[in-house]
C-alpha cells in the first residue's frame, strides 16, 4: 500500500473515531507498527493529527464547527 493510501485511510478514521489506536491500524493495514507510526509522525508534522501515546488523535479546528444555522435545526425533538 502506497504511503498516500495509508495517510488517506488514517485520517479518514480519526474523521469517525477522533483517536486511533496504532494496533489497529496495524490490523486494517497490514502493515508494520514502524510504518504506521512513521506515518503518524509525518502527519504530525504536517500537522493533520496529534499525536498520542499509542496512536494520534484528531486536531480540533474551528473551521470544523458547524454553523448556527445548522446547530439550531439539528437535534430539535
Amino acid at each position: 500500500m502506497l504511503t498516500e493510501e495509508r495517510h488517506s485511510h488514517i485520517l479518514n478514521e480519526l474523521r469517525k473515531k477522533e483517536v486511533v489506536h496504532v494496533q489497529d491500524l496495524v490490523n486494517n493495514l497490514n502493515v508494520s507498527e514502524s510504518t504506521i507510526r512513521r506515518d503518524l509522525q509525518e502527519l504530525d508534522e504536517a500537522g493533520k493529527l496529534e499525536r498520542v501515546h499509542g496512536g494520534a488523535r484528531s486536531i480540533y479546528r474551528i473551521e470544523q464547527e458547524i454553523s448556527l444555522k445548522e446547530k439550531t435545526s439539528k437535534n430539535i425533538h
